[in-house]
């Protein structure tokens, strides 16, 4: 009888274990609860999901009923920023062109949440970065409208959320 209690404890303890790892790794590693509500796949190569948003009450309206930090540079265009996964951190930096390029200037600030960002003078050279980082990867991100279509510009680590309005393709 007291090989079985102890046998029982054991497994207990081993199961009491196993849950606390799962919801480690769960909390850490998973979706948030934004792409979760959003449905967006949880083994998505994504990091970060974009938007072009018209105003701050279209983030309300149209995903989430909460306010969310609002971040301001020059320009005119808004956009809904937030991460896919938990473990993702994102660095929001002005951008300034040097020579050819686009590079970092300023840090405007260091979030793991969803934000509105007002940026964009140009409709050519954006003059924003967002560093994405995830485990010991860095990506860079900055949000423009594409010149071919008004949609939103997204490379490889960005899916794209913008509601198209009906009749639009």
């Amino acid at each position: 009888m007291k090989k079985n209690k102890k046998k029982l404890i054991i497994i207990g303890i081993i199961l009491v274990v196993l849950m606390a790892v799962f919801y480690v790794l769960n909390n850490k590693f998973g979706i948030t609860k934004y792409a979760e509500e959003l449905k967006i796949d949880k083994d998505t190569d994504k990091l970060i999901a974009a938007s072009i948003i018209n105003s701050e009450s279209d983030v309300k309206e149209k995903y989430f009923n909460e306010d969310f930090e609002f971040y301001e540079t020059n320009g005119d265009e808004l956009y809904f920023i937030m991460p896919i996964y938990k473990n993702v951190t994102m660095n929001i930096y002005t951008a300034v062109m040097e020579e050819a390029d686009i590079v970092k200037d300023k840090l405007i600030a260091s979030t793991n949440k969803p934000f509105i960002l007002k940026c964009n003078v140009s409709d050519i050279i954006p003059n924003i970065i967002i560093e994405i980082k995830q485990n010991n990867k860095v990506y860079e991100y900055s949000p423009s409208i594409s010149l071919k279509d008004g949609s939103l510009y997204v490379n490889e680590y960005v899916e794209d959320i913008s509601f198209k309005e009906e009749g639009a393709s």
